[in-house]
């Protein structure tokens, strides 16, 4: 009898690469999913990142690590390169802070579980981070979940509840027999992971939807563009209810699907202090001025939460413009299969 064909498997490191080579060849090689910029121009010659990527038939299982650094899909990019999948995030380290949808901001923390929709638009800052993923074709997920659409873009099952840490020993789990499944079983193995992962997901998308139709966007959104807009003034729940004769209760339940007032206010204020550091005709700004006209009152307050969301140092953040993103040429010396294996899942359940 004839020896069981073994998954498909590629690696990808940066070790094959010396200086600023590195982060180019990393840029080159995630650009299937994101655009990637670095977080600061001083750690581009000692990036580092390693992807071990496993064809499933119907799935692509990834064991990632990487350095800090940006991650982008703009509106452009979904349309370009038209990706109809789930990107499942197990970050068992690391984590992120950013935005979904080009408004409604995430922080996924290490242990948290993150479903992102590759047909919507996202930016993230992301920490050192070790990171196992899926990417699943929408219409598996919907079937599993008995649904003919769902919004899933930014779900987060944090690895403390019940569902996540479930989720994440069940990934745990396949990513350690990966090496022993056979070719013929990948189809079975792949369809119990989907049902694992719709299982854990209906609830959260359940409550999600339930939120979003009870508090209908109305007063949060105009709450929202008035903290962007006054970055520097009283954003306390004591002036927002003031400001929008809103009770405390009322003003903590719209903000409650963004980790809080408090939380959104900062990472609002990060978000901009981070902007405006990183841009290059910003560099005769005093950091303690970016932090003020950021709405920081303490410096060092300011330093502890800029360094605790983007892993760098406020000082570090300063970077030339053309760190903005885009593509690089594409680089010999490391495996193409991943691209064409993310262009080429499909819905069916089937072999390779």
């Amino acid at each position: 009898m004839p020896a069981a064909r073994s998954l498909p498997s590629t690696l990808f490191t940066t070790d094959q690469q010396v200086g600023e080579a590195r982060f180019d060849a990393w840029r080159s090689s995630i650009s299937v999913v994101f655009d990637v910029a670095p977080l600061a121009m001083e750690q581009i010659a000692s990036f580092q990142a390693t992807v071990q990527a496993t064809h499933l038939g119907n799935l692509l299982v990834g064991d990632l690590h990487f350095a800090g650094q940006q991650f982008m899909r703009s509106q452009a990019r979904v349309l370009r390169d038209g990706l109809d999948h789930y990107l499942v995030q197990w970050y068992r380290t690391g984590g992120f802070v950013g935005q979904r949808d080009a408004g409604t901001d995430m922080e996924v923390r290490g242990g948290d579980i993150v479903i992102l929709d590759l047909g919507r638009t996202l930016r993230t800052f992301a920490r050192l981070s070790h990171v196992l993923t899926l990417i699943v074709p929408r219409d598996l997920i919907h079937e599993a979940m008995g649904v003919q659409d769902s919004d899933l873009h930014g779900t987060v099952l944090r690895g403390d509840s019940a569902l996540g840490g479930l989720l994440g020993d069940h990934l745990l789990s396949l990513q350690h027999r990966l090496p022993g499944i056979a070719l013929d079983d990948a189809p079975a193995v792949a369809r119990a992971t989907v049902q694992m992962l719709a299982a854990c997901v209906l609830p959260s998308a359940r409550t999600r939807h339930e939120a979003r139709a009870a508090i209908d966007g109305v007063t949060l959104e105009r709450i929202q563009r008035h903290i962007q807009r006054h970055l520097s003034a009283d954003l306390s729940a004591e002036a927002l209810c003031h400001t929008f004769g809103i009770s405390r209760s009322a003003l903590y339940r719209l903000f409650e699907p963004l980790g809080g007032v408090a939380h959104h206010v900062q990472q609002r204020r990060l978000l901009q202090a981070y902007h405006t550091l990183s841009n290059p005709a910003n560099r005769r700004l005093r950091v303690a001025e970016v932090a003020a006209r950021a709405g920081f009152a303490s410096n060092a307050h300011f330093s502890r939460a800029f360094r605790a969301a983007f892993d760098l140092a406020p000082s570090e953040a300063r970077a030339p413009s053309h760190l903005a993103g885009g593509h690089a040429p594409h680089l010999h010396g490391h495996s193409p299969e991943y691209a064409a294996w993310v262009r080429g899942l499909h819905g069916a359940y089937g072999s390779l």
